[in-house]
């Protein structure tokens, strides 16, 4: 019974040691641990600039690459689109075309608008110069009639009727419209008697109303 009370705490001596190198050995690894953590990371080499800007301009040329396909489709139209495009030209030429002779048309008839303008202007003138000129005539005449008027009233009435005798009907007649009749009477007396008669139809016919039927 001695003996097992002596070899028991040798026992009890001997776990605690062994219990004490585990608890040391695990700090140690708890401590080694947290300095592990505790240390910043290290930053991992960071690309030169040179080798980014080659990697970014790698990545352009096969994006432009990819997308070169795309736009030859796209610029190289069908056959449709062709005959649509070439439809529109012409289209455009035919329109052009008659805007042309539209506009070709408005000079035209623009010039010969001033032209009908221009040769109204010149007719007036030319008609204006012919009534000036109808009118100094009549005047002129006028004065020529009323002139032979007086002439012949002075004369002798059978001079005047020998005179008249000759005269052509228009001639006479105009005269003898501008006479009083007092004197005409005198110088038809001395007339020739057709003459007179030819005379005297001619005074009644002009001065006779025309008749209204109906």
């Amino acid at each position: 019974m001695m003996k097992k009370l002596k070899l028991l705490p040798l026992s009890i001596v001997i776990m605690s040691m062994v219990l004490g190198v585990k608890i040391v050995d695990f700090s140690f690894g708890v401590s080694a641990a947290l300095a592990a953590s505790s240390e910043p990371a290290k930053e991992e080499p960071q690309a030169e600039p040179g080798a980014q800007h080659e990697e970014k301009a790698q990545a352009a040329d096969e994006t432009e690459a990819a997308k070169a396909p795309s736009r030859q489709l796209s610029s190289n139209p069908s056959r449709k689109e062709i005959e649509y495009l070439q439809k529109l030209s012409d289209r455009r030429a035919e329109l052009d075309r008659r805007s042309r002779e539209i506009d070709d048309r408005e000079k035209l008839l623009k010039a010969v608008e001033l032209r009908i303008i221009e040769r109204t202007k010149s007719l007036k003138k030319i008609e204006q110069t012919i009534e000036a000129a109808l009118k100094k005539r009549d005047e002129r005449e006028k004065l020529q009639l009323q002139s032979l008027v007086k002439m012949y009233t002075a004369m002798k009435p059978k001079e005047a009727a020998r005179i008249f005798d000759d005269l052509e009907d228009d001639i006479l007649l105009s005269i003898v419209e501008n006479m009083k009749e007092k004197k005409m009477g005198a110088i038809l007396a001395k007339m020739n008697l057709k003459k007179a008669k030819k005379l005297t139809n001619s005074l009644a016919t002009r001065e006779k109303l025309p008749e209204i039927k109906g």
